[in-house]
């Protein structure tokens, strides 16, 4: 069944802390809420943390969300730096949300705060020009107070059955998927993502790109909690809030 909805919680000193959720049926359902986010909210200065088990779809939503930010569709190739880190991406020119680059950080092989801090450019990351995305951001520890506006994704799957009227009320709510690097994330096939398995050297424990695009019957729980006055403040009047709130 296709869930959306919004809640509040008690504010804190900067800014009240807001709750979105909502629910996929399809991978490219999950890259049209990436969209919708990338598009009437992020600004430069923002970070993303993704945060969820092995096979979620952090990988998933991160793709669909950097290739929307840099207007780059398919002609983008972006997968997830599992051994790299980082991944950096710059675009041609700045535009209105002030984004020259979009910084993909894959922080599960990295054991502390420490050893982040060790690793990445703290200044670039945070930077009021760049986009971060962070997957397992929890290796931030304290780092992420540096990160004044970020919007927490919590992203859980679960095996259930779709039907067309699912569906159609996604359409109502978030419009019709119809571009292509989002259509092509239901037709991902599983040699390909073999492929991919066998760069990670066998680590089934983390091939989270893999489970999170095998199967058209994993049914996804999205939940966004924005934390900074700003992005809360666009957040609360985009028009991705009033389609979760439809």
């Amino acid at each position: 069944m296709f869930v959306s909805s919004f809640s509040s919680s008690s504010s804190s000193a900067d800014a009240a802390l807001r709750e979105f959720k909502t629910c996929t049926e399809k991978p490219s359902q999950t890259g049209q809420i990436a969209k919708l986010l990338a598009e009437t909210v992020v600004r430069g200065g923002d970070v993303i943390c993704l945060h969820g088990t092995v096979g979620a779809g952090k990988s998933l939503f991160a793709r669909a969300f950097i290739r929307s930010v840099l207007n780059e569709g398919l002609n983008l190739s972006v997968t997830s730096p599992t051994y790299l880190i980082q991944n950096t991406y710059e675009k041609a020119e700045e535009d209105e949300s002030g984004v020259r680059k979009v910084h993909h950080f894959d922080l599960y092989r990295l054991p502390d705060e420490r050893s982040v801090q060790q690793l990445i450019d703290l200044e670039d990351t945070f930077s009021k020009t760049s986009v971060s995305v962070f997957e397992w951001p929890d290796r931030l520890g304290s780092l992420i107070e540096k990160a004044e506006n970020r919007v927490d994704v919590y992203i859980s799957a679960s095996a259930g059955e779709r039907s067309n009227a699912d569906e159609s009320d996604f359409e109502n709510k978030f419009g019709p998927v119809r571009e292509a690097h989002l259509l092509a994330l239901d037709d991902e096939s599983e040699e390909e993502e073999d492929e991919e398995d066998k760069e990670e050297d066998g680590d089934d424990e983390y091939d989270d790109d893999y489970v999170s695009t095998q199967t058209e019957q994993t049914i996804r729980t999205i939940e966004f909690k924005p934390v900074g006055a700003s992005i809360t403040q666009r957040f609360e009047e985009s028009l991705f809030s009033t389609r979760l709130n439809k």
